[in-house]
């Protein structure tokens, strides 16, 4: 029964999935899941620089956010300017990781190997190698170098 609702398979190169008859294309199972449950303004840009996506669903990029190289951002997390700086965009330095459900928003800057805790909300600007958790996020510790 379940083959006949739901089925993956490869159509000229892509992965094809029908669901309900409905069939969604995919041309690269990560950009498409990313196009597909995800609000990122640049994604192109993200993916020149490194960014990984281990976990791509429910992740909100505004466009202006300046991400730096080889940084990981995890599912169901949202980096935006909206209603906190008057559009001004966080800047998030290389390296840095952020984990489940955590929220950066606002004027703000992300220093280079900063890692964010699942669930934190960033409201502040977070120092080089520094752990932050919590709502609002502070620093808990600081990475080795």
């Amino acid at each position: 029964m379940l083959g006949k609702l739901f089925k993956i398979m490869r159509e000229n190169g892509r992965i094809l999935i029908v669901f309900f008859g409905m069939r969604i294309k995919f041309k690269n199972p990560l950009v498409s899941q990313l196009g597909d449950c995800c609000c990122i303004g640049d994604l192109q840009k993200l993916l020149d620089n490194r960014t990984r996506f281990p976990h791509p669903i429910g992740i909100v990029v505004t466009k202006d956010v300046v991400i730096g190289k080889d940084c990981a951002i995890y599912q169901n997390v949202t980096i935006d300017a909206k209603y906190f700086a008057k559009d001004k965009p966080p800047i998030l330095g290389d390296n840095v990781r952020i984990y489940a459900n955590a929220c950066i928003i606002g004027d703000i800057k992300i220093g280079n190997n900063a890692v964010i805790a699942a669930g934190a909300v960033v409201l502040e600007d977070v120092p080089p190698n520094a752990v932050v958790a919590g709502n609002p996020a502070k620093i808990i510790g600081y990475q080795q170098s």
